[in-house]
C-alpha cells in the first residue's frame, strides 16, 4: 500500500485517488453522513431549546431535557468525526446505525409517520451502507 509520502504504510492515510468511482462514492458517503451528524450535534448543543421538544417524555423524568439534548450533541459530533476522519469506520458507522434505529423509534412511537421519518431513514440507510463498506480510501488502515 502506498501512503501520501510516497512509500510503504502500515497505518497511515492512503493516498486519494479521485479517477476511482468507488472511492469517490466513499468519500461523498462518509461526508455526508457527518455533515449531518456534526452539524445536528453543534446545534443541539449550542441551541438545545430547539431540539429538547424530542427527548422522550419518560427520560425527561430522570434528567433536564436540554442536557439530554446537549449530551446527544455531543455523541453526534463524536460519532461523525469519526466517520469522518475514517478511523474504526465500521465501529463509528455502527454507532451511527443504533443512533439512528433510537431516534427512528423515538419518532414514530412519539408523533407518528411524518416527513422526519423520511429523512432519518435516508440516514439511517447512509450510516448502513458505511458499515458495509470495506473501501480503504482515506481512512486509517493496518
Amino acid at each position: 500500500m502506498v501512503c501520501c509520502n510516497g512509500s510503504r504504510c502500515n497505518s497511515t492515510y492512503v493516498l486519494i485517488d479521485l479517477m476511482d468511482r468507488q472511492n469517490v462514492r466513499h468519500l461523498i458517503t462518509r461526508l455526508s453522513f457527518a455533515v449531518v451528524f456534526i452539524g445536528i450535534g453543534i446545534w443541539e448543543i449550542v441551541q438545545p431549546s430547539y431540539w429538547s421538544f424530542y427527548v422522550p417524555s419518560i427520560l425527561a423524568k430522570f434528567a433536564n431535557a436540554n442536557l439530554i439534548t446537549m449530551v446527544q450533541g455531543a455523541a453526534l459530533i463524536v460519532i461523525g468525526g469519526g466517520v469522518l476522519t475514517g478511523a474504526y469506520l465500521k465501529i463509528f458507522a455502527a454507532l451511527g446505525v443504533l443512533m439512528m434505529i433510537a431516534i427512528l423509534t423515538d419518532l414514530i412511537v412519539s408523533f407518528g409517520f411524518t416527513d422526519l421519518i423520511i429523512r432519518d431513514s435516508g440516514v439511517l440507510l447512509i450510516a448502513l451502507a458505511l458499515y458495509f463498506d470495506d473501501t480503504k480510501y482515506l481512512r486509517l488502515t493496518k
